[in-house]
């Protein structure tokens, strides 16, 4: 996805002290969002993408936009920060224990020593969802703001999947990412599934979307499939989805916000999690 920045004629900086900022950072790019609290009115929007070769790399990058965006460096009134990164686990409530947490977290990824361990709960669901982080960034993230909210990427994802689908069918999220897809499958207000997939090209992303509704008695006629993240609504991944699957529908940002009319230059379903987060927070 290419450079967007968005700003609403209202804006004013000197109001920080009303305003929500949101931030969303991975090795996918940097976006943030900025919410008129008192108007509930989404005022600015940026995303910057990233070319960083390997996870140790992102803090310094995410320092140089620090420095370089005044937008990000006043006093908030309230601060949300998403991570996005494939590095996720989902368990149960019951594993409470910090120690055995971390222990999961280093079988089923690759945690390295400078990462650390964060829990997510999943409102309306009995599991948890723990992934890693670079504690550099944790570093950086405190020394800018006194007081924020740090989530992956997939909570406010998953709260506008659960708001938005239809409660008398199966739903499969498929939300686009650089260069895999978080498929998250939710069955009778279970999730069933939450995996990522690397891929390609239409062939891999049809194969893993297809394979999933089988395993899954996913029907592909009366079940829906809920799309996020970057992918146009237009694309060639959508167009030959549409041919095997019936119901296909896009994600949207909250209703309850208005949003500036700059937006209406970008697919807002690109851009879901940054904008549900202050509701997640």
């Amino acid at each position: 996805m290419h450079e967007l920045n968005f700003v609403d004629d209202t804006f004013d900086l000197k109001l920080a002290s009303e305003y929500n900022l949101s931030i969303q950072v991975g090795l996918d790019g940097f976006s943030f969002s900025i919410l008129d609290i008192v108007r509930k009115r989404y005022i600015a929007l940026r995303h910057i993408p990233l070319i960083v070769g390997k996870l140790q790399f992102l803090t310094k990058k995410i320092e140089a936009i620090f420095d370089q965006e005044e937008k990000l460096n006043a006093s908030y009134q309230s601060v949300t920060i998403l991570y996005s990164t494939n590095k996720a686990t989902l368990l149960p409530k019951t594993y409470s224990s910090s120690e055995l947490v971390e222990k999961i977290a280093g079988l089923t990824n690759d945690i390295n020593k400078n990462e650390d361990i964060s829990v997510n709960d999943l409102p309306g669901f009995n599991q948890q969802l723990i992934f890693s982080y670079p504690k550099e960034l944790m570093t950086l993230l405190n020394r800018k703001y006194t007081e924020f909210n740090f989530k992956h990427k997939s909570v406010p994802l998953l709260a506008a999947t659960v708001d938005q689908r239809n409660e008398k069918k199966n739903s499969l999220l498929i939300n686009f990412e650089k260069k895999y897809i978080r498929m998250i499958a939710i069955k009778d207000m279970q999730i069933n599934l939450f995996n990522s997939f690397y891929f390609k090209n239409e062939s891999d992303f049809l194969y893993y979307t297809l394979n999933i509704c089988h395993t899954l008695q996913i029907d592909p006629e009366r079940d829906e499939l809920l799309i996020g993240g970057y992918v146009a609504d237009d694309s060639s991944y959508i167009r030959q989805l549409k041919k095997y699957v019936s119901n296909v529908h896009f994600l949207k940002p909250p209703d309850d916000f208005y949003y500036s009319n700059t937006f209406d230059k970008i697919q807002k379903h690109q851009f879901v999690s940054l904008l549900n987060s202050y509701q997640c927070g």
